[in-house]
């Protein structure tokens, strides 16, 4: 809890199965520091050598589940649990056991014997047997008001028959077994109801009979309606019939003229198309030629439109390098165009621009010099009229000092002895007039300058505008030539489109024609035959002779003629095929529809005697049934009577059964007073058999370790006083023949009782059978102890590991207890975990120094002289 959040508290161990498999169990705590305890706060986590479904690893709840498993034996599962009392799982630890034995009365320590000898799971049974007790009665409760309902039922059944009978003795009411006697020679029934007269359940057997013949009747009309349909129909059949041969026939006899009609059609086709055949040959033979020479024509326009490109590219090209200065470039090019204006002018402007644009560079030069010339000219002038202007203001205040000054010997300026003051005004009036005598002739000079460079930018500005009004002629030239090279191709444009145009109406007509000699090949021509039209109206005539047999609306228009008679056919096939599935329908065989016509005659006269028949039958037994149905409506008091001794058989049986249950209930209730009478005394000789196999081993440790100089042996009393069990533990001095005892919890001290409860807990370690784990852990075992006890105490635990292969995990604050144990379990593996001191961080847990010569926080010690398997127990706190 006072750990830093960060760091992980936790503690692993590792568990050793009888086969040498390691479990490895870690326990981490989840404290939170501003926790007040940190009971229940912790997470699980369980390392399993063979895998579960394919997992080792297992956490929380799923862990929980497994360890249980792992450490308790499957009997034991239910009964090691954790409750508010004392339980197993906690009442064998030494504190528990010290409570047990000292702080417990004499009823309540008797009490939990059966938490103890973990027997108390039986006193369970005295609830549940409780509980089924309440049930039982319940039950019997249940099964009496049944009874007295039933009593009651069957009593007005009673009455009920004894009214019945009175009325069924009448002599001259006719026996329902005579008036169903029709019934019965008419229908199939068992024999035994009519022999048992069980009418009620003759009853079903009718109505279903009714409801068969209700069908029947159904089936039978619809049977007739079906032959009645046939008979009315049978002329109109017959009628298709014949209408279906005649279609047949004359459709098989217009097939055969087919082909003929198709050729004259196609003869007079051809005669027909021939005119335009010659017309579409003239026309594809003057289209061609005129394709041709268009293709040519367009061949020439895309070589002039080659050479514009190459002209207005070529132009274009110079016009850059002319602005890029590159002179050399304009000299070996070659312009060529078809209109020669364009030509020889682009060339004279090109050769103008390069020489311009040489004479401008020449004069930016001299320009740029005269510039720089007269910048130079003008920064001197300025220069000299700063200085004279300097000097000028100099000799004005020096005057001014000589006009103040009267008596003075020296130069004020430089310091020169023996200079007078008209001396100085002489020199200062020399000096005034020669300040400006260069100025003059400086400033002549700048003004021839400035006159040079103003020509010379007027010029360079003409030259400028000159170039550029050439440059603006040769974009007009460009730009005409674009536009007759536009011109052009759009004339190219609209001579590809007239090809095309003529190219598709001799493709149309080339189609004509292939079709046109597609069908003189099928009447036997060619477009080469000669006297190609006599021919055709001798094959027009052949065709026309072989046609005669053909009314006139035949010949007009044969497939029309053929598709009505299909028609016809298909609508009186249709016709016949309905009139044949009716008479499927209405009984005949499938092969009826390969029947002649007389067969199919005889079969409907015969169906119709046939239903005749069935009908007159079917009435004769509705007619049985109206009357067996009529005999049961005036026989009711008979059949109700029926029903009623049934009934009553039926209730006398139920009364019989129930009484029966009553019988086995009670008898149930007796049983489990009977055990629950018994739970008590069977839990108490458990204990006392539990008690009596562990005296032995207790009285063995008791002699031990005990301390007391008097009472060294140890007695368990079980007596019975004011209706309940107490147990007393007796200590016993002297031998058998004088003992004294006495009330251990009265005389003893802490320490000594510690001693009964160190035997005690000892004791079950050895005899536990809920858990395989052999594992003891005892909380400084030795208080109050004398050394020879200390040594004792020793060699039992040495003892406990040599022959029963216990695991001790042992804590002490005695040092000499610490050192003696070292000596002691020397052929024993040790495994030693030291604490310094506590903070408020928790126990401080001294530095270990393994044999490896690493850090450790718990030293492992092992056997000199190894006698045991060893079981390893590692602590781990990262925190620390």
């Amino acid at each position: 809890m006072h750990t830093s959040p960060l760091k992980e508290t936790y503690v692993e161990i590792d568990l050793i199965g009888p086969s040498g498999a390691i479990f490895k169990v870690k326990r981490t705590c989840t404290a939170r520091p501003q926790d007040m305890t940190d009971y229940g706060k912790h997470k699980l986590e369980l390392h399993l050598p063979t895998p579960i479904d394919g997992r080792t690893k297992f956490m929380d709840a799923n862990a929980e589940y497994l360890l249980k498993r792992i450490l308790i034996k499957p009997a034991w599962m239910e009964k090691v649990e954790v409750s508010s009392g004392l339980h197993l799982t906690h009442i064998l630890g030494q504190e528990k056991l010290n409570e047990f034995l000292r702080g417990m009365k004499d009823g309540e320590r008797y009490d939990s014997l059966s938490l103890l000898f973990g027997t108390e799971h039986f006193l369970r049974y005295k609830d549940i047997y409780n509980e089924l007790i309440k049930k039982i009665n319940d039950r019997i409760h249940q099964i009496e008001g049944q009874i007295i309902e039933g009593t009651r039922k069957k009593n007005e059944i009673k009455a009920s028959i004894d009214e019945l009978n009175k009325k069924v003795s009448d002599p001259n009411q006719k026996p329902l077994s005579g008036a169903l006697c029709e019934y019965k020679d008419n229908f199939s029934a068992p024999e035994n109801l009519f022999e048992k007269e069980d009418w009620n359940a003759l009853i079903p057997l009718i109505e279903k009979e009714t409801e068969t013949l209700k069908q029947r009747r159904y089936d039978l009309e619809n049977k007739e309606r079906r032959i009645q349909d046939l008979e009315d129909g049978k002329s109109n059949w017959l009628t298709d019939l014949e209408k279906l041969k005649i279609a047949v026939g004359r459709l098989e006899k217009l097939k055969n003229h087919r082909n003929d009609y198709n050729m004259i059609n196609l003869v007079f086709s051809l005669t027909n198309r021939n005119n335009q055949y010659e017309e579409f040959l003239i026309f594809i033979k003057d289209k061609s030629i005129e394709i041709d020479s268009t293709k040519q024509a367009i061949e020439g326009i895309n070589a002039s439109v080659h050479i514009s490109n190459n002209f207005v590219k070529v132009v274009t090209e110079s016009i850059v390098n002319l602005r890029n200065n590159k002179y050399d470039l304009i000299n070996d090019v070659q312009i060529a165009h078809e209109n020669l204006v364009w030509k020889s002018k682009t060339s004279e402007i090109l050769k103008f621009i390069s020489v311009t644009q040489s004479s401008i560079v020449d004069i930016s030069i001299i320009h740029a010099s005269t510039s720089s010339s007269l910048k130079l000219l003008e920064e001197s002038v300025l220069a000299l009229q700063g200085i004279d202007q300097k000097y000028k203001k100099f000799l004005s205040g020096l005057s001014d000092y000589l006009s103040v000054e009267d008596e003075i010997n020296s130069c004020p300026a430089c310091g020169t002895e023996g200079i007078n003051k008209p001396q100085l005004q002489q020199r200062i009036q020399m000096e005034q007039a020669q300040i400006h005598h260069e100025l003059p002739l400086l400033e002549q000079q700048i003004k021839v300058m400035k006159d040079k460079f103003e020509k010379e930018k007027t010029k360079l500005n003409q030259l400028n505008l000159d170039i550029e009004k050439s440059y603006l002629e040769i974009k007009t030239i460009l730009k005409d030539a674009e536009v007759d090279c536009q011109n052009k191709k759009d004339n190219i444009l609209k001579m590809e489109k007239e090809i095309q145009s003529l190219s598709a109406q001799v493709e149309l007509r080339s189609k004509f024609i292939q079709e046109y000699k597609e069908d003189l090949l099928k009447i036997g021509l060619n477009e080469i035959v000669e006297n190609k039209m006599d021919k055709l109206l001798q094959l027009e005539q052949q065709f026309a002779a072989n046609l005669m047999v053909l009314t006139a609306e035949e010949k007009a228009d044969l497939p029309q003629e053929i598709k009505k008679t299909e028609e016809i056919i298909v609508e009186n096939r249709a016709l016949v095929d309905s009139f044949l599935s009716k008479l499927l329908l209405a009984g005949a065989p499938s092969l009826a529809k390969q029947w002649s016509v007389e067969e199919i005659k005889g079969f409907i006269q015969d169906a119709l005697k046939n239903v005749q028949s069935e009908k007159e039958n079917l009435i004769h037994l509705e007619s049985v049934i109206i009357k067996s149905i009529t005999a049961i409506e005036n026989s009711k008091e008979e059949l109700l009577l029926k029903t009623r001794q049934e009934e009553m058989r039926v209730q006398q049986s139920h009364l019989e059964h129930l009484d029966q249950l009553k019988k086995t209930a009670n008898a149930d209730q007796e049983t489990v007073k009977d055990l629950i009478n018994n739970v008590k005394p069977a839990v108490d000789q458990l204990n006392e058999k539990m008690t009596s196999e562990l005296f032995d081993t207790i009285q063995k440790i008791f002699s031990r370790i005990n301390s007391h100089p008097v009472y060294n042996h140890i007695n368990f009393n079980k007596e019975y006083r004011h209706k309940s069990y107490r147990l007393l533990i007796l200590v016993l001095n002297g031998y058998l023949e004088n003992q004294t005892q006495a009330n251990a919890t009265y005389i003893f001290s802490s320490a000594q009782i510690n001693s009964i409860a160190l035997s005690f807990f000892m004791a079950m370690g050895v005899h536990q059978q809920w858990s395989s784990l052999q594992l003891m852990g005892m909380d400084d075992p030795i208080q109050s102890m004398d050394e020879i006890n200390v040594l004792s105490m020793i060699d039992l635990i040495r003892l406990f590991m040599e022959k029963y292969d216990k695991q001790f995990i042992i804590s002490t604050h005695d040092y000499n207890f610490f050192q003696m144990m070292l000596k002691k379990f020397r052929n024993q593996d040790i495994a030693v975990i030291e604490y310094e001191g506590y903070s408020d961080r928790g126990p401080l847990i001294k530095q270990q120094v393994s044999e490896k010569e690493e850090i450790e926080n718990v030293l492992i010690i092992p056997a000199e002289d190894p006698i045991s398997i060893s079981k390893v127990l590692e602590l781990n706190d990262v925190s620390l």
